[in-house]
């Protein structure tokens, strides 16, 4: 017994001495704010749970109930070199754990999106179909969820933002294309656009109009170099136009109001030379400002784990993208 603590007790001070030296070391500062990987291409496959919902407030019947899809994980991957960034995302059926079409209905969806840098610019673009949605029960009083699965949303859209401070990564926040070495904030101003579609197996259907305009903050901490925690929010005030549209002969129907956007981003992140991982959340929610007795929220939800790989681009796509 004695020999056990002795051995214990000679083990767990060499761990102690150990953390002890590795704290009085200077640890070495990096030189610059960020780290660029121009000369890679990046990979990166992500596993993603993102959704379109409209919570909707009847003031009449006092009903509040959110129309959802049948969430489930999707992947996408990601190809990033220089200044471009292209994402596919699809729902092979070998990711499909929830088995509960029978209960919340059977949801398609497909996304496509691409973001450009231009200096301390950034171009947002976006393309997400969804079609399958659901009220559930709870929501509504009843004894089974209310399906329609032939509710069909499709929306096109993006969002411009110039970066303040030049030392500040948004690349290290979504895709670490780029690594941020040195903790850093910036004041981010954006302006987004979204035209969004939604029809029903009925003879009209919904186009949408948004947007907004707002001052956003991010920040990224630094953590020992390699780990990254960052969070930023954005909130903007715009101007929504929504036309109904008939196929029966109904004339047409246009409202408009004042929109208010707001979007919440959490992220951390891991680095190395070649290797990379973390998991990101965003909210963005649009609700308008009408005096409808339904009171609707256009709301986009994101949450993603991801992984990612770096390697030299070869010289014959490299010469391609080499100033003249």
């Amino acid at each position: 017994m004695v020999k056990k603590y002795a051995i214990f007790f000679i083990i767990f001070y060499t761990f102690f001495c150990q953390a002890q030296i590795a704290d009085t070391l200077p640890v070495q500062k990096p030189q610059k704010s960020i780290e660029k990987y121009d000369d890679y291409i990046k990979l990166r496959l992500g596993l993603s749970n993102s959704f379109n919902s409209f919570r909707i407030k009847d003031k009449t019947s006092r009903l509040d109930f959110t129309l959802s899809p049948n969430q489930r994980l999707r992947s996408t991957l990601t190809l990033i070199y220089k200044f471009i960034e292209v994402d596919l995302g699809y729902t092979p059926e070998f990711l499909r754990f929830n088995k509960d079409d029978a209960i919340k209905g059977h949801t398609k969806f497909y996304n496509l999106g691409t973001r450009l840098y231009f200096g301390q610019w950034m171009q947002e673009l976006q393309y997400a179909k969804t079609k399958g949605f659901y009220i559930d029960k709870n929501d509504v009083g009843l004894e089974n969820n209310i399906l329609f699965p032939h509710f069909q949303v499709q929306k096109i859209g993006g969002s411009t933002s110039y970066v303040f401070n030049p030392d500040f990564s948004f690349r290290a926040i979504f895709l670490q294309s780029e690594w941020q070495q040195k903790s850093a904030g910036s004041f981010v101003p954006s302006i987004s656009y979204y035209f969004t579609q939604i029809k029903n197996n009925n003879p009209s259907k919904d186009h949408v109009f948004d947007i907004a305009i707002g001052p956003g903050y991010y920040y990224n901490w630094i953590i020992h170099n390699k780990f990254l925690i960052s969070a930023g929010t954005y909130s903007g005030l715009g101007f929504n136009s929504t036309k109904t549209i008939y196929s029966d002969g109904t004339p047409h129907e246009i409202s408009e109001s004042l929109s208010f956007q707001a979007q919440f981003r959490l992220t951390a992140g891991y680095n190395s030379e070649r290797f990379f991982a973390g998991a990101a959340t965003s909210l963005n929610s649009f609700s308008y400002s009408s005096e409808s007795l339904i009171h609707v929220e256009d709301q986009q939800q994101f949450l993603e784990f991801y992984i990612g790989y770096r390697f030299k681009a070869p010289k014959r796509i490299s010469s391609l993208f080499e100033k003249k």
